[in-house]
């Protein structure tokens, strides 16, 4: 029995029960014969309609939801939850977390290096990675620095050179002695600029080259390079104009980037 037949036959339950009401107000007689189940009378034969109409809703509402309903439900509990999933309890996590899983099952992503969405620039709206949080950041540029924060990460691509930029824009303490260096040296951001690649399982491997803030330049080294590989080996498992999702290698792991404006 197929769904679409189910919901045929519970269509057809409901309108002969009505017609078996209405017939045996009006007092006519059906041309054709009424199945004893169906000899209803009064609010029975209502009731009977109605229940056929409760259960047609009921599978109406377990039908599969969209690829643009996921999406919009997705953006809805990220953007309830602040510091960028932080702050996510347990059921927010689980709620993202399958979401994602059904987005991921709905696009089947392959070869998204091909694809024209993946160049430009992101926003990251929320990880569950406990590694970033714990570095108040990708880079940990705030965690070493005391006086500041990095509250933002954006992800440029350029696909065409595979370059790729990770920048955290500067917000500096009132009145603190690094915040009046910082204005001094035009450091408003520190930036992690980096090559990127698809390795041949579908992985986009990211390999820093430079840290730079203002005027100063640097390899990554020790924790900074350490705290940049919570994005150095990742599966892209969704992409389009507007949202990019990633899995790290702990498939619990994911970062939801939206298109930056």
């Amino acid at each position: 029995l197929t769904m679409a037949g189910l919901r045929v036959g519970l269509f057809l339950l409901g309108c002969s029960g009505l017609l078996a009401f209405n017939a045996h107000v009006l007092r006519v007689k059906l041309p054709w014969p009424v199945p004893h189940a169906l000899r209803l009378t009064g609010p029975a034969a209502i009731h009977a309609g109605q229940r056929a109409c409760v259960r047609l809703n009921l599978e109406r509402e377990e039908e599969e939801p969209t690829v643009e309903e996921l999406k919009a439900e997705l953006l809805e509990l990220v953007g309830e939850i602040s510091n960028r999933g932080l702050d996510a309890d347990a059921d927010d996590a689980t709620d993202i977390a399958d979401i994602v899983s059904e987005l991921e099952s709905a696009q089947q992503l392959v070869d998204w290096q091909r694809r024209p969405e993946w160049g430009g620039r992101w926003r990251l709206r929320y990880t569950s990675s406990r590694a970033f949080h714990a570095n108040q950041g990708l880079i940990g540029y705030s965690r070493d620095v005391k006086g500041l924060t990095t509250p933002e990460l954006f992800m440029s691509v350029q696909p065409q050179y595979r370059f790729l930029t990770f920048e955290e824009p500067i917000a500096y303490e009132e009145g603190s002695l690094v915040g009046f260096f910082g204005k001094i040296t035009k450091a408003d951001a520190v930036l992690a600029e980096c090559t990127w690649r698809a390795t041949p399982d579908g992985m986009l491997s990211v390999t820093p080259v430079e840290i730079v803030v203002g005027e100063r330049k640097w390899e990554p080294y020790d924790r900074q390079a350490r705290a940049l590989r919570v994005l150095s080996a990742t599966s892209p498992i969704y992409i389009d104009d507007t949202l990019l999702v990633v899995r790290a290698q702990l498939a619990e792991v994911v970062f939801i980037f939206e298109r930056a404006r």
